[in-house]
C-alpha cells in the first residue's frame, strides 16, 4: 500500500507548490497524556488526512515521533483530498473514524444530527482578517457597507466574521458584501480594490500577510481579544466508534494531544518535520506555530464544553444555529470524555 503522506501526488512538494487550501497548527498541556493507552482492537483506526493544512500537523507528528505507537493506536491514514468540509462527511459516514477540523466547520452539521463527537481540542488562533495598511478598515465596525473576501460562503472564517460584525452592530447578511475567491487570491483582491478585507485560515492567510511586505495588516481574528482563550480546531470521532471501541478512541486522542503538545514545545523541529508535507518553508511554518494560542488546548472537560457553548450561542445570533438549540445541552451531546 502506498504511503498516503509521502507518496500521494497530493502531498509531494512539487504538486503542492500551487496549493492554496492550507490550515492550522496544534498543542495541548496536561498530565493525562503521560498515561499509556492499550489498543482495544487489531482493526486499524482510520484517521483522515487531507494532504493540506498545518492544522493537521499533529497527525504526521504523532506518526513520525512515535505517539501513536506509544499509546497503542494502530492507525491507517485515509487521504480523501484537500476539502476540509468533506472531512465532516467522511467521518460521519464511516469512511474514516477520526478527523481534526475547525470547530466552526463541525457545529452546524453536528446540530443537524451528524453522528460525531469531540474528544479534545488541539489549538487556537488560526483565523485572520486582513485589510490594506493605512486604509480606513481598521476593525470590525469599520467594515459596514464594505466588500469582504472569503474562500467559500460557508467557510469558518465567514462564520466567525459574521458574529463579529453582528456584535459591532452590522447585519452580516445585508450590510456587507461577501465575495468568494480562491484562497491564494484573497490578498490580490484587496490590492485590486475588489474587496476591502479578506478572512481565512493559516497558513494561507499568514502567507498572504507575510508576502505583502507590509502592504496588508491584520485587523482581527481568532487569536486576539476574548477568542485568544478559545480553541479553534478539535478532534472529531464517529460516535459509533467511540461506543464500540472506547479504548481505541482514547488511544488515538492521547496520541494526537501528545503530538500537539510536542509541536507547541518544539516549533522549529515540528516545522522541519512538516516541510515533508508542505511547500511552505520551515521558518514560516515555525512562525505560524508560535503565533497560535496553545493554552486553549484541552481534553473534554467543563472548560472545553464552555467554549463550545460560546460558539453555539454566538452562531445563534446570526442564524447559523437554530435559536431553539440549547448551547449547554448541545455541548454535552457533541463531546465525549474518553480520557477519564
Amino acid at each position: 500500500m502506498s504511503d498516503p503522506f509521502l507518496k500521494s501526488p497530493l502531498l509531494s512538494r512539487r504538486a503542492m507548490l500551487g496549493a492554496s487550501a492550507l490550515a492550522v497548527g496544534a498543542s495541548f498541556a496536561g498530565g493525562l497524556l503521560s498515561v499509556p493507552s492499550f489498543a482495544q482492537s487489531s482493526d486499524p483506526i482510520k484517521v483522515g488526512w487531507t494532504g493540506t493544512g498545518i492544522c493537521l500537523i499533529s497527525i504526521p507528528v504523532a506518526r513520525d515521533k512515535g505517539f501513536f505507537e506509544k499509546h497503542g493506536a494502530n492507525v491507517e491514514f485515509v487521504n480523501f483530498g484537500s476539502n476540509f468540509a468533506a472531512g465532516v462527511e467522511a467521518v460521519s459516514s464511516g469512511k474514516i473514524d477520526v478527523y481534526v477540523n475547525f470547530i466552526l466547520q463541525y457545529i452546524k452539521p453536528l446540530e443537524q444530527g451528524v453522528n460525531v463527537q469531540f474528544t479534545g481540542a488541539v489549538h487556537g488562533g488560526c483565523i485572520r482578517l486582513l485589510a490594506r495598511s493605512g486604509s480606513e478598515e481598521v476593525d470590525y465596525a469599520s467594515l459596514k457597507g464594505k466588500a469582504i473576501g472569503v474562500r467559500s460562503i460557508d467557510s469558518p472564517g465567514k462564520q466567525f466574521l459574521s458574529v463579529q460584525l453582528y456584535k459591532a452592530g452590522i447585519d452580516p447578511q445585508t450590510e456587507v458584501e461577501w465575495k468568494v475567491y480562491p484562497t491564494d487570491l484573497l490578498g490580490e483582491a484587496i490590492n485590486k480594490g475588489e474587496v476591502h478585507a479578506s478572512i481565512d485560515a493559516d497558513p494561507a492567510i499568514y502567507l498572504i500577510l507575510k508576502n505583502s511586505k507590509g502592504g496588508l495588516t491584520e485587523i482581527g481574528g481568532l487569536h486576539s481579544g476574548e477568542y485568544a482563550d478559545l480553541a479553534c480546531c478539535a478532534i472529531g470521532i464517529r460516535k459509533e466508534f467511540i461506543e464500540a471501541r472506547r479504548q481505541d478512541a482514547a488511544a488515538v486522542t492521547r496520541a494526537l494531544l501528545d503530538a500537539a503538545q510536542w509541536t507547541h514545545e518544539n516549533p522549529d523541529e515540528a516545522a522541519e518535520l512538516f516541510t515533508n508535507y508542505s511547500p511552505v518553508d520551515r521558518q514560516t511554518l515555525a512562525e505560524i506555530i508560535r503565533s497560535h494560542t496553545h493554552h486553549a488546548n484541552l481534553p473534554v472537560d467543563d472548560k472545553f464544553r464552555g467554549q463550545l457553548e460560546t460558539y453555539t450561542e454566538e452562531l445563534k445570533t446570526v442564524g447559523i444555529v437554530r435559536r431553539r438549540t440549547d448551547p449547554q445541552a448541545f455541548a454535552r451531546r457533541i463531546t465525549a470524555d474518553v480520557l477519564s
